[in-house]
């Protein structure tokens, strides 16, 4: 038996990839979102999220934006300007050792509580930039999501990786790698304290290179038991990050609302669930 869902990742990062998530779960396959704490939309796309009883999850950031916690409290997280590291900058200082895991937890706690607080409840947990797969934050994170009683967590381990029927760049492959290796270490540690995930992901060789005939590709070559499909729609946009303007957003948007695929999923008798379902 095949099971897929379909989630949609940074609800709340704007009004223009709330939208479009949005659009995607009213007249597309997206039954599943996670919610980002920090956006400027957060706080509209979690309660409205609520009122269309779309599932969400949490989206854990602690590389872009500011924290929900103060400042001085996460100091070993942020800049000068009390902005979060970014991805890089935060590895670094997690390899050097500088990152303090009270500051970390009450940051991931602040925004566990919002989620809650905004949408009612966590269907599933992951890390913007993967960033919960890093073993200390992983450490940090497990306690908190058993008190919580969040059951999921993302694995992102793409396997088998190519073909799929699309040219994938040697940069993309040896990143989709180097994400593998990461989530199966981290799927050992969640998984030893009884927090399950999918048993099979995809979107990471997607991941910029979004079409109708590569969403088809993978869709056809789905394995069995249940598979998280990653995607990151939005609406049309004259503001945001590169990745928001990226034309990538408004490609994911019209392949999920096409409606030759709701088709193929019944030829191939799969069945669409969200995270709430499992």
């Amino acid at each position: 038996m095949q099971r897929l869902i379909i989630n949609a990742d940074d609800l709340g990062v704007n009004a223009a990839r709330s939208h479009g998530i949005f659009q995607c779960a009213e007249f597309g396959i997206v039954a599943s979102a996670s919610l980002i704490a920090n956006g400027s939309d957060s706080d509209a796309a979690g309660k409205h999220a609520r009122e269309k009883n779309l599932a969400c999850g949490l989206h854990l950031n602690i590389t872009e934006e500011y924290p929900l916690s103060k400042r001085d409290d996460v100091m070993t997280l942020t800049d000068m300007n009390g902005a979060f590291l970014g991805k890089d900058r935060l590895l670094q200082a997690l390899a050097d050792g500088k990152v303090e895991r009270t500051h970390l937890d009450r940051e991931v706690r602040a925004q566990m509580e919002w989620c809650f607080d905004v949408h009612g409840s966590m269907s599933h947990f992951n890390g913007h930039h993967h960033v919960h797969l890093h073993p200390f934050i992983a450490e940090t994170v497990i306690p908190l999501l058993e008190r919580y009683g969040v059951r999921f967590v993302r694995i992102p381990c793409e396997l088998p990786l190519p073909p799929y029927g699309y040219e994938i760049t040697d940069d993309k492959l040896a990143w989709a790698q180097s994400v593998n290796q990461q989530a199966t270490h981290a799927r050992e540690m969640y998984a030893a304290h009884g927090i399950g995930s999918t048993d099979n992901f995809r979107g990471l060789t997607l991941h910029g290179n979004a079409s109708l005939k590569n969403l088809r590709h993978n869709l056809s070559r789905l394995q069995d038991g249940t598979t998280e499909l990653a995607v990151h729609p939005g609406s049309m946009s004259a503001y945001g990050t590169p990745f928001d303007l990226d034309p990538q957003r408004q490609t994911e948007l019209r392949m999920l609302t096409d409606p030759t695929i709701p088709a193929l999923l019944a030829e191939k008798k799969i069945a669409l669930c969200s995270w709430a379902d499992l």
